[in-house]
């Protein structure tokens, strides 16, 4: 039975917005500028001042280098143990989705432009015109959505910001790649759909011309603000308080496994590989953690 068994004792200021693990850590941004990192039983181990306002996102590479955006134009990142905010960039736009590849980071902002970064050098600038909302990015392609298409852009190799659209699915944020292979190419894209109240899991193939899979209608309520996925389950959370797991993401259709109601509107989601937990962020500033298995 699915349960909720730690919630945090303590609390941002305001809505937690964004939610990353690496290793047995947590990390949450908040609507106060603040990144609070936890251990796995949420207890709190550090706060940091990391913003002077509401942060947007955060992103963590294969070194645990953390990554942080934030409305004040700022995009910082702190290295283990996390005890140093460094700042990457300063610009006007509003850079509210990121996403690690490896050790490669990119950005998405809204004015559409997704860039990527090694080594915290700026690589390349793509145009995508439409502002991102959530993003994914793996072995030359980017993963893309607002409120109305999913969108699979090819980087061009050796072209500075050139890119290839291949595939537009209907859908709106969250996105979330599902499933890891040996080649490092995930298996499926799960994406909320335009009514924002189901989602659809996607075949993140070219082969199968990203054929959608598995439609999961109004499976909730209301909005959902979140898609967070162990590599064999999919987690989904949004405005009606409720979080809920579904398995057989292979099988063309899934096995509901009960949902948890945190009592307050779920902004964001992510799993912890070491434990198989699901960690909840919540508009009330608390963090929880459920077990679906």
């Amino acid at each position: 039975m699915p349960a909720i068994d730690k919630v945090s004792t303590e609390k941002h200021e305001g809505d937690i917005v964004c939610i990353a693990s690496y290793g047995d850590q947590i990390f949450t941004g908040g609507a106060d500028g603040k990144i609070k990192i936890w251990d796995k039983d949420l207890n709190l181990v550090k706060s940091v001042d990391a913003h002077e306002s509401y942060i947007y996102a955060l992103a963590v590479n294969s070194k645990g280098k953390l990554y942080s955006s934030s409305c004040d134009g700022c995009v910082k990142f702190m290295q283990p143990p996390y005890d140093k905010v460094e700042e990457l960039l300063r610009c006007d736009d509003v850079i509210q989705s990121m996403y690690c590849e490896g050790d490669v980071l990119f950005t998405g902002d809204d004015k559409g432009v997704v860039s990527n970064w090694e080594n915290d050098k700026m690589i390349f600038k793509y145009n995508l015109v439409e502002e991102v909302k959530s993003l994914a990015a793996e072995k030359g392609w980017i993963y893309t959505v607002r409120d109305l298409d999913m969108v699979i852009s090819e980087i061009v190799q050796g072209k500075s910001g050139k890119y290839v659209t291949k595939a537009v699915l209907p859908g709106k944020s969250p996105l979330c790649l599902v499933t890891s292979t040996d080649d490092g190419r995930h298996k499926y894209i799960a994406v909320a759909d335009r009514t924002g109240k189901g989602f659809f899991i996607a075949s993140n193939s070219m082969a199968d011309r990203f054929k959608v899979l598995i439609e999961q209608q109004d499976c909730h309520e209301m909005i959902i603000n979140a898609i967070c996925t162990d590599d064999t389950h999919l987690y989904t959370g949004g405005y009606d308080n409720k979080v809920k797991g579904w398995s057989d993401l292979s099988q063309g259709k899934l096995k509901a496994l009960g949902e948890v109601d945190t009592g307050s509107c779920v902004n964001a989601l992510c799993c912890c590989a070491n434990n198989k937990a699901v960690y909840i962020a919540c508009s009330d500033g608390l963090v929880r953690r459920a077990n679906f298995l």
